[in-house]
């Protein structure tokens, strides 16, 4: 890129060109010309003044312009339930196409980032999005890139996104209490999870209380609602650092597949999710179960959109697993509670 300037009215205009600063045209301020502006328009706005020297870049040869530059990278990192906006200013906004998780492939995004040639930000992995809504913005670092340059970049994220939207699938969820569990606190809980769950669209389809907690009672039961199609189970009543509890030793004879075994998040330390096939079965904490912000609000959203939760998940949420302070950073600002007044 060559910087130099542009005298009104003594030179051709160059091809090209546009304003790499803002240029105060009156001297009271009140016009101003852009930085970034084509300076074929900016002349059409400020005339026949001659001498008026105006700042511009001109690209040098294999330079393509900020707003194509961005449009490239929001094309190459934008996926499936998304869409672009038209550059503005220079930057490209990606929106959710429809209500869903925001999936954010964070190591890519990172070194994508560090190769100098592209501004991406992103709302955080894991984040609840509804339609329309701005969840990355890709931004060119400067008035021309290298083409070639840029290009290499890109062709290194191998054509896979790096933000896409996962829609809510999973409908039909059951609710298996143990005997721990009184059944006053159950109808609390039942209350609470199914209000948490309509927003994503599902139900509690079914809720049982056990009387006893019999390994074969409780693993009959997971296949019988499983049949029925239930799509992902919660159960409550669990002891998780208890080596012999009922509902754990339950998972090994039907062959599901404990992947997570206590969360780097609080509240929740003490959650446990299995498999059985595509099955999500999660074992909540007691703090889960009663409305209050907990692993079960960070995790749901993963569950009902189908996506994997597994160890390797919880190791990248263990960084603001502290959801006094983060949770409401993945709801949609629509969800959020109002900010208090002032007294």
């Amino acid at each position: 890129m060559r910087r130099t300037w542009y005298i009104v009215g003594e030179h051709p205009i160059p091809s090209s060109a546009i304003l790499r600063r803002d240029v105060v045209v009156d001297a009271d301020g009140r016009q101003q010309l852009r930085r970034g502006l084509p300076l074929e328009q900016a002349l059409e706005r400020v005339g026949t003044q001659r001498g008026l020297r105006i700042p511009i870049a001109i690209p040098d040869e294999g330079e393509i312009e900020q707003h194509v530059a961005s449009a490239r990278i929001a094309e190459a990192i934008a996926g499936p339930g998304t869409r672009c906006d038209a550059p503005h200013q220079g930057q490209v906004n990606i929106r959710a196409l429809r209500v869903g998780v925001v999936r954010v492939d964070v190591d890519r995004l990172q070194r994508l980032v560090r190769t100098g040639l592209a501004l991406v930000a992103t709302v955080l992995d894991g984040r609840v999005a509804e339609p329309d809504e701005t969840i990355a913005i890709a931004k060119a670092p400067a008035y021309y890139l290298d083409e070639r340059r840029l290009d290499r970049a890109l062709a290194a994220l191998g054509g896979q996104p790096l933000v896409r939207l996962a829609p809510f699938v999973f409908r039909r969820v059951g609710l298996l209490a143990g005997e721990r569990v009184r059944p006053a606190a159950l109808e609390v809980a039942t209350r609470a999870l199914q209000q948490k769950l309509e927003r994503y669209g599902a139900e509690l389809a079914i809720v049982e209380r056990l009387e006893r907690d019999d390994r074969r009672t409780i693993a009959e039961r997971l296949g019988e609602w499983i049949e029925q199609g239930i799509e992902a189970i919660l159960t409550a009543g669990s002891i998780m650092l208890d080596p012999d509890d009922p509902f754990l030793r339950a998972l090994r004879p039907i062959g599901a597949r404990l992947t997570v075994r206590g969360a780097p998040v609080d509240p929740g330390t003490m959650f446990w999710l299995a498999y059985w096939g595509q099955v999500p079965i999660l074992g909540l904490a007691s703090c889960e179960m009663y409305g209050r912000i907990s692993v079960f609000d960070l995790i749901v959203p993963y569950v009902l959109a189908g996506e994997r939760v597994d160890r390797a998940l919880f190791a990248r949420l263990a960084h603001g697993g502290l959801l006094e302070d983060s949770a409401a950073a993945r709801l949609p600002r629509s969800w959020r509670a109002p900010a208090a007044a002032p007294s």
